[in-house]
């Protein structure tokens, strides 16, 4: 076990970890007061009274220095000298403080200010300065300058202030062997400056007692004494000796102009008690009105030791989070807070007002759109109104559900909205449909080109709404305004068609400048919808759910299931920017899209209620994406319009400055008659095969085309020989010709005449029927219902399209084949499962049954995540981007004044590398009592001295530092700019802060900490802020707009997210928010840090995907490679890099390997080995390496690479991504084995069972008794297999042979070519289909009549009972080998 307790030293080593009490730090600190007077970090006081620019303290340890503190004393009024000014360099910058302004790098500046990591702030006694480098700077812009750094820094610093070696005097005040006097010691660390004439003050003789205090001053020894001997400093005393600050004391007094005059100790009294706050003591209030008073403004009071953050009516909580050390300055009474918004001084809470959009009185209200708020104590108190939810389809492809879940899809087909089966006993049923094409000739081009409303559900009780503008009831063009029963429909505009019901169902329908729609509808149809637009819930993490009743992952696999028409085709994402296409459009889009986000164009009066940033990206992504860029962008335009009359803010004027053309009349070839005749007006009428009207109605008034003349598509008026052609809504000019499935169409006079280019099959496999569509036009043979949406009464079909499709009474299950309802298979991320089959779905189980999902409902941990530039997600799943300077409020369980038996906090602060990028971060997790500060790798442990004692564990895991309270809060770090932050759910509802309040409704997460939800991203960031005296973030500033030169750079490394590498993950986590991300950070780095912006980008992507169950192992030596073996003694190799490693396993803390919080795999550097033996750690890529007789082998991951030989193993359980292994022969009793891929020559293994995705094996063979196989797919060569039951979707596999006896319940088995001869007794095996050459089997049972397309399978016998049944396919996931840390 020697080797074991050298990782546990080890792990700790490069862990990082200290541990102290919130107090005593004096150690570093340095500081200058009075006339002459400096302390070091090492606490050796002594007296300089140079008068020229002096070196404070500069990092020397290396070439290049990361800050320097310079400052300059002058004579003061009273002969006691001051400092004139300070100079701190930090990096590129350059900030001089003086009494009067401050400047950076030349530059008048305002306070507070904030640049590049340095944060500059004012109070009434200080200026301070703080820095991300780890220097804290306080100037009371008198005499006294303090300078706190960072312990990293020890033994690494020059100047006045010494090495911070942690020894008095060494190196300070010794040079070359000699002991020098202060003086020179002082004179030595003068900045030189040019054509400077500042005289160097005398030195000392070094005989003379340096320091002594001449027989004239001490008379006043024992004045100082008294004062500072006093019982009120008792307890500063046991921290700090007072004698070198008696010394000064009467060293101050005795060169004082004024002798008599008490005051002249007030700075070496100031001082110690100072040091006292800094050492953790409490100092008294000794100042009087007569000795050292201290005057604040308002009515505030002077306090000698108090907190620096201020409590404020805004931000209430401040001095409780304030990480910055007690100090002496102006506070409130107690009892009081600061009032910020109306700057009336300190006043009691119940007296604060509240502010929003203007400041709002104490009892005055506000009223949301849903939600009425009363301002009490400062805080915003409301209560909700039950007001209608609202979905919309908008420019085609950009959906918004009812519960506020946004998500783009560039569909092609109907598709089902909202589907009503019973609100109540009175109020009818309904569904609407939407017809989603390409509106021209780019597949991604999407046009909402119909919307279809069935009445009771019932398809012949139809409305249909054109994107023209027609509305249709069951095929006829109704007017409007039209009535009928419980619905009014009328043409509110000439853009707008309205839809309204007795029942409070209502539809708005916009066909101009495209077709746009918005349904809305009141509280009482709360969780009784499905369809695209959600389940109407207030829950938007289950808004993407399938007809088969369970939650996809991406929005394209969801909207797939809810096609209304089978034979249309799945769609896919795109992944692609549509602006990177052409600069051309790049350019217009951003020029007129910007007029959404400037302060100064008519949409800025509702910025403060409706973000325009999402629409800003929106008007990009459509202008770019349209053929008829101008109409995609005033699509949009009009629709941040519509959302801002929705919220109360009416825009007037913006169409004087953005599509104005909009806004015309008739067209100039259009007439206006009284007296039109004619039924078919359009070109598009000219073509249609049903006839909606005919010569017999009253002649009507109105726009139209003269007689001969038809409207085209664009409005105008043209001759029939000029008319275009209409299918499918795709316009067709004329003279010119069109593919549309197998045949080719011309163009002639508004008719499409078409001729078949391709011969088609009439046969189908068995039992497949073909449909003829020629000369029959039965339109409601495309409407076949099929295992992944049983309830599908709501086909749309627009035309007949001739195929094959199962008969009365079957279904197709999604892959070809037809089955009886109970056989139907159910899918999920693009896979399909067989009945019965149970996957894990978050903290939940799915079970599939019959074609339908049903899942247990158990309440899931909430995760929130933050990375890189400020981006997060939610407890409840709500992702936006706030990159703030300040120190904010991630998660916090005190909330709106409740108090809590075990509060908890975590504190989360950017710390950049260069003037925009951010390079990692500062968390500070507080558990009761005691708060651990993540930070530069490490984590520090703090007792706060006050609050409950709670249970913790931090802990590294792969890359991570994890921190695991008993109360259920978990914080993992990866030590740079990725949080994540794990609650159970008992805190559901229970929580606050940029993480949200965990209550499953996304719309209200954007609750600031006065308790009001907003719209705006910046107001609700700048809410959680620690520190109300840090400055408001103003405006979000894109970085690729700041550096464009980065951009294309960007975009190319980025593309990974995109590409081959994790296309596995694409259909479980939309990558396009991440690739964004991705881009804006790596623009972001533009002074140093690129690969660490662009890593920690994708690597949040990964992370994404392997809680998804996808692990990508992305990294390579040339992209973010993780270099493990740093980590290995000489002639190891015992640490390897992991993607996706098990966070619970047996550590020298943790030795049963048992952990209390679900954590999901963790990449990082893991010691690998065999638990047998405690040897063999991740043994990969060894070849012919034969390690026989090894028992008992459980619990591996990503076990890879090519082992050769490896025989006679037993019991190997639970290893998942075992692959590219060689010649594994004669291993028994192998379970629960996961992703076993790329094996080959693995022989005579028995009792196999429980294999998963065993996939592209060669020659398996001799293994016996493996049940319970899923997957087993494209394996070659494998033989004599006996007594293998209950394997499922056993595909592709070649020259399988001779299999005896007992081989039941194959499910799936399909593609397996050539040779599988002599298999007996092959039972209840389902969907066998396409096998070549199977002969001499006795196959009974076998359901699905489904064995199709098998060539040459000659003396078969006994085939009977073949019904349908399905396949299954489980990914379970089992715990890896126990690494020891």
């Amino acid at each position: 076990m020697g080797w074991l307790a050298v990782i546990c030293v080890f792990a700790f080593s490069f862990l990082g970890v200290s541990k102290a009490l919130v107090g005593n730090h004096i150690s570093s600190t340095c500081s200058t007061w009075g006339a002459d007077h400096f302390k070091t970090f090492d606490g050796e006081v002594f007296a300089f009274p140079g008068l020229c620019e002096y070196n404070l303290v500069s990092d020397c340890h290396e070439s290049f220095q990361e800050f320097s503190v310079f400052l300059n004393r002058g004579e003061g009024s009273d002969g006691i000298s001051t400092v004139i000014y300070v100079v701190v360099i930090i990096n590129d910058l350059s900030i001089r403080l003086s009494k009067n302004q401050v400047t950076v790098n030349d530059d008048l500046v305002t306070l507070p200010f904030y640049k590049a990591g340095v944060k500059l702030e004012q109070n009434s006694i200080y200026v301070k300065l703080e820095s991300t480098v780890g220097i804290f700077v306080l100037w009371n812009r008198d005499d006294a300058v303090m300078v706190e750094v960072d312990p990293e820094y020890a033994n690494r610093t020059c100047g006045l202030c010494g090495d911070y070696n942690g020894i008095r005097t060494q190196n300070e005040f010794i040079h070359n062997g000699r002991k020098i006097s202060p003086i020179e010691f002082g004179n030595m660390h003068k900045v030189q400056r040019p054509n400077d004439d500042c005289e160097d003050p005398y030195e000392e003789d070094e005989d003379e007692e340096l320091n002594a205090t001449p027989e004239s001053c001490k008379e006043f020894i024992n004045t100082c004494t008294q004062v500072l001997q006093s019982n009120m400093w008792m307890s500063c005393r046991t921290l700090i000796d007072p004698e070198p600050y008696i010394k000064a004391c009467a060293h101050d007094m005795c060169h004082c102009s004024n002798q008599t005059n008490n005051a002249c100790m007030c700075s070496t009294v100031s001082e110690f008690s100072r040091q006292c706050s800094h050492a953790g003591g409490k100092p008294p209030s000794w100042r009087t009105s007569e000795l050292c008073a201290k005057s604040c403004p308002y009515n505030m009071i002077y306090e000698e030791s108090s907190s620096p953050c201020l409590d404020t009516c805004t931000y209430q909580d401040t001095s409780s989070l304030c990480e910055d050390h007690k100090m002496d300055g102006c506070a409130c009474p107690p009892g009081t807070v600061f009032d910020d918004i109306s700057k009336r001084g300190c006043i009691h809470q119940t007296e604060c007002q509240c502010k929003h959009d203007r400041i709002y009185n104490p009892g005055e209200l506000y009223r949301q759109e849903s939600k009425e708020c009363s301002c009490l104590d400062g805080r915003w108190t409301c209560k909700d109104i039950q007001g209608p939810a609202t979905c919309s389809v908008e420019e085609g492809s950009h959906i918004t559900t009812f519960d506020g879940k946004t998500f783009t899809f560039h569909g092609s087909c109907f598709y089902t909205l909202a589907r009503v089966e019973q609100k109540d006993n009175v109020s009818p049923k309904f569904t609407v449909l939407a017809q989603l094409m390409p509106c021209a000739h780019h597949q991604y081009d999407t046009c909402l080109k119909s919307l279809k409303i069935l009445m009771n559900n019932d398809k012949n009780n139809a409305l249909v709404f054109t994107s023209d503008g027609l509305v249709k009831y069951n095929m006829q063009t109704i007017t409007l305004p039209y009535n009928s029963g419980d619905i009014n429909i009328f043409q509110a505009s000439s853009f707008h068609i309205i839809l309204q019901s007795s029942f409070g169902f209502q539809i708005q329908i916009q066909h101009v400048p495209v077709m746009q729609m918005y349904i809305r509808l009141p509280q009482t149809y709360r969780a009784k919808t499905r369809g695209l637009c959600g389940n109407f819930n207030m829950v938007q993490s289950d808004d993407l759910k399938t007809p088969q009743g369970i939650v996809e992952g991406t929005a394209v696999v969801f909207a797939n299931s809810w096609k209304t028409n089978f034979m249309c085709e799945d769609r896919v994402a795109r992944l692609d920017d549509p602006c990177a296409v052409s600069v051309e459009n790049e350019r217009y889009a951003k020029h007129w899209c910007a007029l959404l986000l400037s302060p100064n164009s008519s949409f800025s009066q509702c910025h403060s209620e409706v973000d325009p940033d999402l629409y800003y990206k929106r008007c990009k992504y459509a202008t770019c994406n349209c053929e008829k860029n101008e109409a995609c962008l005033c699509a949009v335009v009009s629709s941040y319009a519509r959302a801002c009359a929705a919220k109360g803010v009416f825009l007037t004027d913006w169409r004087n400055h953005v599509c104005e053309k909009y806004s015309q009349s008739c067209p100039e070839s259009q007439t206006f008659s009284y007296n039109h005749h004619r039924c078919q007006l359009t070109c598009k009428s000219l073509g249609s095969n049903q006839h909606s009207c005919v010569n017999d109605f009253l002649p009507v008034d109105g726009c139209s085309c003269a007689e001969g003349l038809y409207k085209d598509d664009r409005g105008l008026c043209v001759p029939v020989e000029k008319c275009p052609c209409h299918h499918n809504d795709l316009i067709i000019k004329s003279g010119k010709s069109v593919n549309i499935k197998d045949e080719h169409c011309v163009c002639t006079n508004g008719v499409l005449h078409c001729r078949s280019w391709k011969t088609r099959s009439l046969t189908c496999a068995h039992p497949k029927v073909y449909i003829n569509c020629t000369g029959t036009g039965e339109l409601d043979s495309q409407c076949m219902v099929s295992c992944l949406n049983l309830d599908n009464n709501e086909c749309s079909s627009t035309e007949c399209e001739s195929g094959c499709q199962c008969p009365a009474g079957l279904f197709d299950d999604g892959r070809g084949a037809c089955v009886k309802e109970l056989d139907c298979p159910c899918q999920h991320d693009g896979q399909f499962f067989v009945s019965g089959t149970k996957i894990p779905k978050d903290c939940n189980t799915c079970t599939c049954k019959s074609g339908r999902w049903e899942c247990t409902e158990k309440t899931c941990p909430g995760t929130c995540t933050i990375y890189g530039s400020g981006h997060y997600s939610t407890f409840d799943q709500k992702t936006y981007g706030f990159d703030g300077n300040c120190a904010y409020v991630a998660v916090n369980n005190k909330c709106n004044n409740k108090t809590q038996e075990n509060n908890f906090a975590v504190l989360t602060q950017n710390i950049p590398c260069g003037t925009t990028e951010t390079c990692s971060k500062t968390v500070r997790i507080q558990l009761g009592r005691m708060e651990i500060k993540l930070s530069k790798g490490k984590y520090e442990e703090l007792d706060q001295g006050h609050g409950s004692i709670l249970q913790y564990r931090i802990r590294k895991v792969g890359l991570y530092i994890i921190v695991e309270s008993e109360v259920g809060l978990a914080v993992m770090w990866d030590r740079k700019t990725t949080i994540r932050i794990l609650l159970k759910p008992e805190h559901a509802n229970t929580v606050c802060g940029l993480c949200g309040d965990f209550d499953g409704d996304a719309t209200n997460d954007f609750t600031t900490q006065n308790n009001l939800v907003v719209s705006s991203v910046i107001e609700f960031g700048n809410s959680w802020k620690v520190d109300s005296g840090c400055g408001d973030v103003e405006e979000s500033v894109d970085p690729c707009t700041v550096t464009p030169n980065r951009q294309h750079w960007a975009q190319l490394m980025c593309s990974i997210i995109k590409g081959e590498t994790f296309k596995d993950c694409h259909q479980k986590v939309p990558p396009e928010l991440y690739y964004d991300n991705c881009v804006r950070d790596s623009c972001a780095c533009n002074s140093g840090g690129d690969c660490e912006c662009f890593c920690s980008a994708v690597a949040a992507y990964a992370q994404a995907c392997n809680d998804a169950g996808v692990c990508v192992a992305w990294r390579t030596p040339e992209i973010c490679p993780v270099f493990c073996e740093y980590y290995n003694d000489p002639g190891e190799c015992m640490w390897h890099y992991s993607p996706c490693h098990t966070p619970c396993y047996k550590t020298c803390l943790n030795p049963q390997g048992i952990c209390s919080n679900p954590l999901p795999n963790l990449e990082g550097c893991y010691p690998f080995y065999n638990t047998s033996s405690f040897h063999n750690h991740r043994t990969s890529n060894n070849h012919n390496h034969t390690p026989n007789n090894h028992d008992n082998i459980t619990n591996n991951h990503n076990i890879t690479k090519n082992y050769n030989n490896v025989r006679n193993n037993n019991n190997i359980t639970n290893n998942h991504y075992t692959s590219n292994n060689n010649n594994i022969p004669n291993n028994n009793n192998i379970p629960n084995n996961n992703n076993i891929t790329n094996n080959h020559y693995t022989s005579n293994n028995n009792n196999i069972p429980n294999y998963n995705n065993i996939t592209n094996n060669h020659n398996i063979s001799n293994n016996h008794n493996p049940t319970n196989n899923h997957n087993i797919t494209n394996n070659h060569n494998i033989s004599n297999y006996n007594n293998i039951p209950n394997n499922h979707n056993i595909t592709n596999n070649h020259n399988t042979s001779n299999n005896h006896n007992n081989i039941p319940n194959y499910n799936n088995i399909t593609n397996n070519h050539d040779n599988i001869p002599n298999n007996h007794n092959i039972t209840n095996n389902h969907n066998t289909s396409n096998n070549h050459n199977i002969t001499n089997n006795n196959i009974p049972n076998n359901h699905n009549h489904n064995i199709t397309n098998n060539h040459n399978i000659p003396n078969n016998h006994n085939i009977p009972n073949n019904h349908n049944n399905n396949n299954s396919n489980t990914n379970f996931h089992n715990n890896t080998l126990y690494p020891y840390l």
